[in-house]
């Protein structure tokens, strides 16, 4: 293959990338593995300049105000832990749906307990089969958030390819629920979009923030043992789970001692004080020029 047409090859497959999609193969027999599916130092040249909109490298530098936070201003930093510590309000939060089964009987444990609670799918878990079940989350009060359209890491990945894997579930997310569902959180795979430094990289806010979040959401609990679990729940609280068995049996234990302590297991909206998200006809689809600029 010419050097011209390697190159063109190459842009291909990061352009994929970046939208969250395979290229096979059978399709470019000239390139090799690594090109065909780059890893992150590669994808890493396809980073966002926030004044021009071109490409350019992603500066990794500390985010002030990144560490766990006790005053009542839970929203006051970009990665949120918690919420109001003076509400008796929590948030139940369930993370992936690799095995969907624990997804529903996670939502019939909510309803038989009159609670709700926040869902964060990947985008890949997300199959048109199961509309009809999650459209039943979403009529039991319950609350879907971003999960990213795949479980990979934030870390050392360009912009462009951050802002894609958020677009592309958001994509996803419409086509299964057969109408738009206006997403509000993001909680990145593994919760974590730090530097080499160990701080949130700045390079992977200013894409999250131009997809359109104003925050990532992490948890303050994550224990499968009900008691330790029950033992760390505080006012305010997000607890993290994943659609898992372990998990669905702690929960079955874990929900009514919350309610017996006066705790309100609500979604991550409603523990913020905002409304559920709106929905609408028009599916969302996912274009890159529309983040360029921003």
């Amino acid at each position: 293959m010419g050097t011209l047409k390697k190159a063109a090859a190459l842009l291909l497959c990061l352009l994929f990338a970046a939208a969250g999609l395979t290229v096979a193969a059978a399709d470019y027999p000239e390139l090799t593995p690594e090109e065909l599916d780059p890893a992150p130092s590669l994808l890493t040249v396809m980073t966002l300049n926030r004044e021009t909109g071109a490409g350019g490298p992603a500066t990794q530098t500390d985010l002030p105000g990144e560490d766990f936070v006790e005053e009542d201003d839970p929203l006051g930093v970009f990665t949120i832990n918690h919420g109001s510590r003076n509400s008796k309000k929590i948030a139940i939060t369930m993370d992936d749906m690799f095995d969907t089964e624990w997804t529903w009987k996670t939502l019939a444990l909510c309803k038989q307990y009159g609670i709700t609670m926040t869902f964060f799918p990947i985008g890949r878990s997300l199959k048109e089969e199961d509309r009809d079940n999650w459209r039943a989350v979403i009529e039991a009060g319950c609350e879907i958030g971003s999960h990213s359209s795949y479980h990979a890491q934030f870390k050392g990945i360009g912009e462009w390819i951050a802002i894609g894997r958020l677009g592309k579930f958001q994509e996803m997310l419409d086509k299964t629920l057969g109408f738009h569902y206006e997403v509000r959180w993001f909680r990145p795979p593994f919760g974590n979009i730090s530097d080499s430094s160990g701080r949130a990289s700045t390079a992977m806010v200013r894409a999250i923030r131009t997809y359109g979040y104003e925050h990532i959401l992490r948890w303050d609990v994550s224990n499968t043992d009900p008691n330790k679990a029950f033992e760390a729940t505080r006012n305010g609280s997000i607890l993290l789970y994943h659609s898992r068995h372990k998990d669905y049996v702690c929960l079955t234990e874990l929900i009514p001692r919350l309610l017996e302590a006066g705790l309100q297991p609500v979604t991550v909206s409603e523990l913020f004080g905002f409304p559920p998200p709106e929905t609408s006809e028009e599916l969302y689809t996912f274009d890159i020029h529309d983040y360029v600029g921003k």
